[in-house]
């Protein structure tokens, strides 16, 4: 059996049963046919993920699969996130032969935004409504107006051309889209629970390569022809686990984002087996990308929703209570393990962090010397060559440092005002309202533990899709504010016939029958 198939078994059989536990939570915000819709778009585009013998052949078999989402399901929206993360998130160059070798790089959230998104965009835009600036939009288009300014400086029309489109499908048009689909509680919870499933099934194959030391979704990016610096990464022995995030802190980004969501998502039921379930799945995913920054932002997801509720905190503290007196007690080796792999705790991996320290003090050096606007060139500084690892390059595991010395401080101090007006929306909003509709805290919860998480990492594969896409999440919670309702309701538009009054020919329902009088039903 080719291996490509074998791995493509594995994915099938462990995401089937993980998609159940997903059905289940799901039953309260979608009714069973657009859950089929979430779950058969999501097994065909992982079966066209592996059968593909190129990654042309994927976008094709992923453009049709676009087309009978916008047939068929009632927020495609949601179908954008459940497939983000389906397939290697590697970019591949794309051009005109003869004319352009590279006019782009695409990835499968590129392509899902340009297949998904940018119909929506256009249909939304049409809305004069749309159209009206709020607050946080003056600085997200700031950000991507300067950013899109300083990509002059590379002197060549072709890798202009190549940057600033990127850059409009990965800022502009996720945030356009999201802060202006969702108006309701209900659509909210969707995109919530659309995080979940999406990051569910991948949690579970996440343990399944911990546990066999084998990246499923390797053979596919081999195929595609992508060369991959490391493509095994270990830790203590553990071999860090990646799924279709390739880079193993990536991958627990998105188990951390998958948790925070579900313990923001409000249903009209109370937790039940099914979350614990759930949870259980996205923390199982979490520790096997061993990656230390996703861990803590979960904690930390988790500490600041506890400290915005403190009677649960003591009912969940006295219930934990006994379990952690018996841990104590038996000590398990597991538990000596974990300790040691924890940041300023255990011994694993010490040189991480005297890098990361290095990292800031040498940044910081680059980044007085061209403070305003960055540089292009930044990783060509000596101190940043100091910085190279045995895999040949720089890991700038900062995205601040990043964005400060790829844009300067002008560029970073958009990026931190977008985001941490947010944060301050959101939790200005969790304390002028108590609403049960929307989890307030637990966006504000999620939101903390994102912009801590991004500090201990680049901003590469599947991550920064994820936080732009949750910024217009966000400001369309910002917009519908306290006043949110579960369900939108429809604006109905009364019309005037030109020749007297009566009903809209719309309202009219023809008889079968002209000699019989009809009712027409008032739903």
């Amino acid at each position: 059996m080719p291996e490509y198939i074998r791995a493509l078994v594995y994915v099938l059989f462990i995401s089937v049963p993980v998609l159940y536990v997903a059905k289940r939570i799901a039953e309260p915000l979608l009714d069973e046919a657009e859950f089929r819709l979430w779950r058969n778009c999501w097994l065909a585009a992982t079966c066209v993920t592996f059968i593909s013998n190129s990654f042309f052949d994927f976008a094709a078999g992923l453009a049709l699969i676009s087309i009978y989402i916008h047939r068929n399901s009632k927020q495609p929206l949601l179908l954008y996130v459940i497939l983000m993360f389906v397939a290697p998130c590697v970019p591949i160059g794309v051009g005109i032969p003869g004319v352009f070798n590279r006019i782009i790089d695409l990835d499968p959230p590129r392509l899902l935004a340009i297949f998904i998104l940018l119909p929506l965009a256009i249909k939304l835009w049409r809305e004069q409504e749309n159209r009206g600036l709020r607050g946080p939009d003056f600085l997200v288009i700031a950000y991507f107006g300067f950013i899109t300014v300083l990509s002059l400086r590379l002197n060549d029309i072709n890798s202009i051309l190549r940057v600033v489109p990127g850059y409009f499908l990965d800022i502009l048009l996720p945030y356009f889209v999201f802060s202006r689909s969702l108006r309701s509680a209900l659509d909210i919870n969707r995109v919530l629970l659309a995080f979940v499933v999406a990051a569910l099934p991948l949690a579970a194959v996440g343990f399944f390569e911990i546990w066999r030391n084998w990246r499923v979704y390797y053979v596919v990016i081999l195929e595609w022809d992508f060369v991959l610096i490391t493509s095994y990464l270990f830790r203590d022995g553990l071999l860090r686990a990646a799924t279709t995030s390739v880079e193993s802190i990536a991958f627990g980004f998105l188990c951390m984002t998958g948790g925070g969501c579900l313990l923001a998502l409000r249903t009209r039921r109370h937790w039940d087996l099914w979350r614990y379930v759930a949870l259980g799945i996205l923390v199982v995913g979490l520790l096997s990308s061993v990656s230390r920054g996703p861990w803590l932002g979960l904690a930390l997801c988790a500490a600041v929703l506890l400290l915005t509720n403190l009677r649960t905190s003591l009912k969940l503290l006295a219930a934990a209570f006994p379990g952690v007196v018996i841990l104590a007690f038996l000590r398990p080796s597991f538990i000596d393990r974990f300790t040691n792999l924890l940041p300023f705790i255990g011994s694993a991996d010490r040189g991480s962090e005297t890098y990361r320290a290095m990292l800031v003090e040498n940044s910081l050096i680059v980044i007085e010397r061209y403070p305003l606007f960055g540089s292009e060139t930044f990783l060509t500084e000596p101190e940043m060559l100091r910085m190279i690892q045995g895999q040949g390059i720089v890991d700038v595991v900062n995205t601040y440092l990043q964005i400060a010395l790829h844009h300067g401080l002008i560029g970073l101090l958009l990026f931190v005002v977008f985001f941490g007006l947010l944060a301050a929306k959101l939790g200005g909003l969790f304390l002028a309202s108590k609403s049960d509709l929307v989890s307030y805290q637990g966006f504000f919860a999620l939101m903390i533990a994102v912009l801590f998480t991004i500090a201990t990492t680049s901003s590469a594969t599947i991550i920064p899709y994820i936080y732009w896409a949750f910024s217009g999440l966000a400001a369309a919670v910002i917009a519908r504010g306290p006043m949110v309702e579960w369900e939108a309701v429809p604006k109905v538009k009364a019309r005037m016939r030109s020749i007297g009054v009566g009903l809209a020919p719309s309202l009219v329902r023809p008889t079968a029958d002209p000699g019989k009088m009809r009712v027409i039903d008032p739903r």
